[in-house]
């Protein structure tokens, strides 16, 4: 959703023109701010009328800024977009907003800018790779999936590409998976 808060049902349509577009598959409020919720309402009313398919919010944490964002609403979002990784995993959110049939989607799955390391060299994680003969990088990967996270890796390195699209021939036991779990120490690198 572009930043204008104060026209966000015309900011649906700039975009559809500046994309040449009939309809946007996801938009989505990319923060917390001022005027939110009527933001939300017409992202709403962007569904009603055909030019959205389906509406996400971003770097909201908590159940209840979930539940104030999208009180006006009539429509849930298909997703929270959110930095989520092994240090941070925020499950009982996850829970709450799954009864509104949304899903959390990763943003930072490995840290971020200047994190991956944290994560790459973690042993818990270097040790999960060794044993089904995988990079660090498909085994958070493969967390997250099988977490029931959507998380979505961006590199424009065809090889890095290739080996985060690799991760559907194996799994995580579950022991595997508590030892992940247990990696969760509630540390955000992001503040917002």
């Amino acid at each position: 959703m572009p930043s204008n808060y104060d026209r966000a049902y015309s900011s649906i349509d700039d975009s559809l023109e500046r994309l040449g577009l009939d309809y946007i598959d996801l938009m989505l409020i990319h923060q917390s701010g001022s005027n939110d919720t009527e933001v939300y309402k017409a992202l709403c009313q962007g569904v009603r009328d055909g030019k959205l398919r389906s509406i996400d919010i971003s770097n909201y944490y908590t159940l209840d800024e979930y539940e104030r964002v999208t009180s006006g609403g009539e429509i849930k979002p298909a997703v929270v977009q959110n930095e989520n990784h092994p240090f941070y995993q925020n499950t009982e959110f996850q829970k709450d907003i799954a009864k509104y049939g949304t899903v959390v989607e990763s943003w930072y799955p490995f840290g971020g800018r200047g994190h991956t390391q944290d994560f790459f060299g973690n042993d818990t994680i270097t040790d999960i790779a060794k044993a089904h003969g995988k990079t660090s990088a498909q085994v958070i990967l493969r967390w997250h999936l099988q977490a029931g996270y959507v998380t979505i890796p961006g590199s424009q390195n065809p090889d890095h590409i290739l080996e985060n699209y690799s991760i559907f021939d194996f799994e995580l036991t579950d022991a595997e998976m508590q030892r992940m779990a247990e990696l969760h120490t509630g540390q955000r690198y992001e503040n917002w």
